[in-house]
């Protein structure tokens, strides 16, 4: 094993999954709490749009992906709280018209599609280190925003109107939260792919939802399967021979499953 660790790939790989897992679940908390399941889709056709410029100006497609990642949490943020749509209109509007511009980009350019494509599938073992700052920056973000302003966050995801009235500055603490959901998902997307952005974000947040009571519980909780998910995932991947992202999907998908079972068996 530690001579592993002198392979540049796999200490990448190792860093941004221990990051990943740690701090991405929280985000999975954001999207089941305010029931924005449609945020990783919209994100994703955002960063293909964003790829897709990239391609057309000639700039790195994951700081383009990134940048419109963050111009989507910005409109969606404010759209979804003044309440004209609901977050999940607003993203699927976002979907299907950043959709429509990255193929008008393709057809009138003449640009390579798969390599904005590619973002799709992603591949932990391909990082580049600018990848993994990005990753890292990402995840301190995420971490710092938590920690500094964890019960304005607890109040908004409970009752924006509560968090309103009791004084909480509740606009900007949700604009923060849809931020950092657009922008995590963008950065997993380099992860995973986009296709399995929910191995990072969604399952480990679920299977915190199965056993923890509180706001605190469902964080820690999700930090836990979430690190345990991605290195099980990792050494499963290593040992068998099988896509990294594909297997801490099953990873994950076989916890959530042995939770469920458990509950069964105490409920009989």
């Amino acid at each position: 094993m530690p001579e592993l660790f002198s392979m540049p790939f796999f200490a990448r790989s190792f860093l941004v999954l221990a990051a990943s897992g740690l701090t991405f679940p929280v985000l999975g908390t954001f999207i089941l709490n305010l029931e924005l399941i449609a945020a990783r889709f919209a994100v994703m056709h955002a960063a293909l749009l964003g790829g897709a410029l990239g391609l057309l100006l000639g700039l790195d497609i994951s700081m383009m992906s990134m940048a419109a990642a963050v111009l989507s949490g910005i409109g969606i943020a404010v759209v979804s709280y003044r309440g004209r749509v609901s977050a999940g209109g607003s993203l699927g509007l976002l979907m299907t018209v950043c959709m429509g511009l990255a193929f008008i980009i393709f057809y009138k350019s003449n640009v390579q599609a798969v390599s904005a494509f590619s973002l799709f599938w992603g591949n932990v073992l391909s990082l580049t280190e600018s990848d993994v700052r990005l990753a890292l920056v990402v995840a301190g973000g995420i971490s710092f925003f938590l920690v500094s302003c964890y019960k304005e966050i607890h109040i908004v995801l409970f009752d924006r109107e509560l968090a309103w009235a009791v004084g909480v500055r509740a606009k900007p603490v949700y604009a923060l939260v849809m931020l950092s959901v657009c922008v995590g998902v963008a950065a997993a997307m380099r992860v995973t792919g986009a296709l399995l952005v929910d191995a990072v974000t969604l399952l480990p947040a679920l299977a915190a939802r199965r056993m923890g009571r509180s706001f605190r519980a469902l964080i820690l909780l999700g930090a836990v399967f979430g690190l345990g998910m991605n290195m099980a995932g990792f050494t499963l991947s290593f040992v068998l021979d099988l896509p990294v992202s594909s297997s801490i999907v099953v990873v994950g998908g076989l916890t959530i499953l042995a939770i469920q079972g458990m509950d069964f068996l105490k409920r009989k």
